[in-house]
C-alpha cells in the first residue's frame, strides 16, 4: 500500500484597517482556481520544515517557525495538506515583496503565476482539494478579529 502524500505550506494573513487580507496563489497551470503556497513533504523533512521551505521557494519570503500560528489540515483522497498561519507583521521587510498586495514578479516562483493578498470579504475561486481549508481559516481569522 502507498503511503498518503503529504503538502504543507502558510496561510500568511495581514490586518489593514480592520479588514484582514490573506495571501493565495495561482499555480501556471490553474485558469482561474487558487490556492495556498505549499508543497510536497520531503523524505527527510518535518512537516514544519516543509512548510518553511515551500513557502520560501514560492514566494521569495523566509519564515521563521516560530512565527507559526494555528494549524489546519484537510485530507483529500491523493495529497493531504497542512497549513499554518503565520502574521505579515512578524516578517522583517515585507512591504518589499510586494507592490499593491501582489508578489513582484522576481519573488515568484516558475509555479505560479501569480500571489497576491485577497481581502477575506472577496477572496477569488478556490481550488477544491483546499475549499475546506479556506473556509476554517476564514472562520478562524475573522473570530479572532472579533472584539472579546
Amino acid at each position: 500500500m502507498s503511503k498518503q502524500i503529504k503538502a504543507y505550506g502558510l496561510a500568511l494573513y495581514k490586518k489593514e484597517k480592520n479588514k484582514i487580507k490573506l495571501l493565495l496563489c495561482k499555480s501556471i497551470k490553474s485558469e482561474s482556481k487558487w490556492g495556498f503556497l505549499k508543497g510536497v513533504q520531503l523524505a527527510k523533512e518535518t512537516a514544519k520544515q516543509c512548510a518553511k521551505r515551500e513557502f520560501r521557494e514560492e514566494s521569495g519570503i523566509n519564515v521563521y517557525i516560530d512565527d507559526f500560528e494555528q494549524y489546519f489540515e484537510q485530507k483529500n483522497k491523493e495529497k493531504d495538506i497542512g497549513l499554518w498561519l503565520v502574521n505579515a507583521k512578524n516578517i522583517k521587510n515585507i512591504d518589499k515583496y510586494f507592490f499593491q498586495d501582489k508578489l513582484h514578479d522576481n519573488y515568484l516562483s516558475w509555479e505560479n503565476s501569480k500571489v497576491k493578498f485577497f481581502d477575506l470579504d472577496n477572496l477569488p475561486q478556490f481550488k477544491k482539494k483546499q475549499k475546506e481549508l479556506i473556509l476554517n481559516i476564514k472562520d478562524f481569522l475573522e473570530s479572532k478579529n472579533q472584539p472579546h
